[in-house]
């Protein structure tokens, strides 16, 4: 199965959710009385806050289809088309007057509650089809049982940077001096709340690293060119952790550029750090080959 190939779920669930969020601010900016040109600002800061829960559930999709396609499927379908009616419905403007707190606890918590239910309900359904159809297993399940991953902790260990980057990014402004906005003893019911907000925004901070994982590693298992994807995935992780703390501090770093500028240069250093460790560990394993 082709790189490409596995992406096509999470590609289709991030498409599918996305049209529910152009729909949202498209009405927010109608009935707000606004000219539609200037919806646009408002659709490049909702795109990424209403598809970070979409993310991390098209990232155990990828996983999940590798075992069970049809279980992959529909629930990956489900929770796409559950997040676009979420998002058209948050987004509605008298939703969000109290200091948007729907939409900051959906971008959070919401790939656990409501899409993650919607996505087990829509496996489940899945996999009742399949059984009730009678189906064989899939082909790649089938490969896989039949062939060895690589190691797993040889792609856990670039997944350390980018965590760290979000450890720092969620508990910076906890510290005394400097960034931090508590001169004295932090309260404790703080540090609880930054635990569990630590808890939600680590999934969400991983997926897009998580998902090209899982569709880096079946891959390595397939063809053995395990050292260009590893460097690759260090790479991408590399340029996650950057975006990360662009998102964290790049405001107070650059303050004079446009929102819409910020989240456009967040978008590129993984897409960088991707094609500089596939070249790096291709022209590695070239000169190695060589000597």
């Amino acid at each position: 199965m082709k790189l490409a190939h596995s992406l096509r779920l999470p590609l289709l669930m991030l498409g599918v959710a996305g049209l529910g969020v152009v729909a949202g601010v498209v009405r927010a900016t109608a009935l707000d009385s606004q000219e539609l040109g200037r919806s646009l600002p408002s659709l490049a800061i909702a795109l990424p806050v209403m598809l970070a829960p979409v993310g991390v559930l098209a990232a155990f999709a990828v996983w999940l289809q590798r075992r069970n396609r049809i279980e992959a499927v529909w629930g990956g379908v489900a929770g796409a088309v559950g997040a676009a009616i979420y998002s058209f419905v948050l987004l509605r403007p008298e939703l969000n007057r109290d200091a948007n707190i729907g939409l900051s606890l959906y971008w959070m918590f919401g790939w656990f509650y409501p899409l993650g239910l919607v996505f087990a309900l829509g496996a489940a359904l899945g996999g009742l089809a399949e059984r009730w159809r009678g189906l064989p297993p899939s082909p790649a399940a089938l490969e896989d049982a039949a062939r060895q991953l690589p190691p797993l902790r040889l792609w856990l260990w670039p997944l350390v940077v980018p965590g760290a980057t979000i450890i720092a990014v969620q508990f910076a402004p906890l510290l005394p001096g400097g960034v931090g906005v508590y001169r004295d003893e932090v309260p404790r019911f703080v540090l609880v709340q930054s635990f569990f907000l630590l808890l939600g925004s680590l999934p969400l901070a991983l997926s897009p690293a998580l998902i090209a994982l899982l569709a880096l590693r079946g891959r390595a298992a397939h063809d053995g060119r395990l050292r260009p994807r590893l460097a690759a995935f260090w790479g991408l992780c590399l340029g996650l952790a950057v975006t990360l703390w662009l998102f964290g501090f790049g405001l107070s770093v650059l303050p004079r550029l446009p929102l819409e500028i910020v989240l456009l240069l967040c978008a590129v250093p993984p897409i960088l750090g991707y094609a500089v460790g596939r070249w790096w560990g291709t022209h590695r394993k070239s000169a190695g080959a060589e000597g």
